[in-house]
């Protein structure tokens, strides 16, 4: 299985579990962490960082709605 499956899989089962926080990913041993470059171990903070950080709710109000 490809990890875009696997990652898809792991979205189509969390809709159906409403009780638990899904885990999306693999988990990646020290030995795996130890062949990636630095430059890629930043990148997967980043990714973490942004996919972890509280989601800002967007609300418009009808004062804000484009006028023509």
């Amino acid at each position: 299985m490809n990890y875009a499956a696997l990652i898809q899989r792991q979205i189509n089962e969390d809709k159906q579990n409403l009780t638990e926080k899904t885990v999306y990913g693999i988990q990646l041993t020290e030995e795996k962490l130890n062949d990636f470059r630095d430059e890629q171990i930043g990148q997967l903070k980043e990714l973490m960082d942004e996919a972890t950080k509280p989601h800002k709710k967007l609300t418009v109000s009808k004062d804000s709605e484009h006028k023509t």
